[in-house]
């Protein structure tokens, strides 16, 4: 019975980690398009938010092409946003005032953090003109620079998005979801 359960909760996170992480090989300018589970960073259970598509194309040696979203409308009417670099929250709601946030999302999330989660081989190529993007019905890209490719043509990089559900005539920002860790080996 002992083995049993340990063999359980052994494959238990093991599906979880592949949930979590998503491995792709990429050659140049072939892209390759998945579906990532996003997770709400603050619920422990039933924390499943939603699908979202991405392509992802190598378009040379040092730039990788993200589409995020493809040409259907997410889900109940769920936006994702993305945004360039750091932005505190206090800033999105002066800049855009159809942004509305519960009171306990900022007070957990009084900064927003960049899509490219903090990484010593890639950065952003080209930011979101307003400092954010948001994906509705249209894909939306991300451009990212490779800075150094590893000697073994493999690297790992997280992206962070944020869900916002409509709510009257504004969107209602409440979810921060758990970065989505992607490998990629590139042939």
């Amino acid at each position: 019975m002992k083995k049993t359960l340990i063999l359980l909760v052994i494959l238990t996170v093991c599906s979880f980690f592949a949930y979590s992480q998503r491995k792709i090989e990429l050659q140049p300018h072939k892209p390759v398009s998945m579906q990532v589970r996003l997770l709400d960073e603050a619920k422990t259970d039933d924390n499943f938010v939603m699908n979202l598509p991405l392509t992802l194309t190598l378009v040379d040696n040092n730039v990788l092409f993200v589409m995020v979203g493809n040409d259907t409308a997410l889900s109940y009417g769920q936006t994702v946003w993305m945004f360039s670099q750091e932005m505190s929250l206090t800033e999105l709601l002066k800049n855009d005032l159809n942004v509305k946030v519960p009171k306990t999302f900022e007070k957990q999330y009084p900064t927003l953090n960049p899509v490219l989660v903090k990484q010593r081989n890639m950065r952003m190529f080209r930011n979101f003109d307003d400092g954010y993007d948001i994906v509705k019905k249209n894909a939306k890209p991300i451009f990212l620079e490779i800075i150094t490719l590893p000697s073994n043509n493999q690297m790992r990089f997280s992206l962070q998005f944020y869900v916002a559900k409509p709510n009257n005539l504004s969107n209602l920002l409440g979810t921060k979801c758990k970065p989505v860790d992607i490998e990629i080996e590139i042939k």
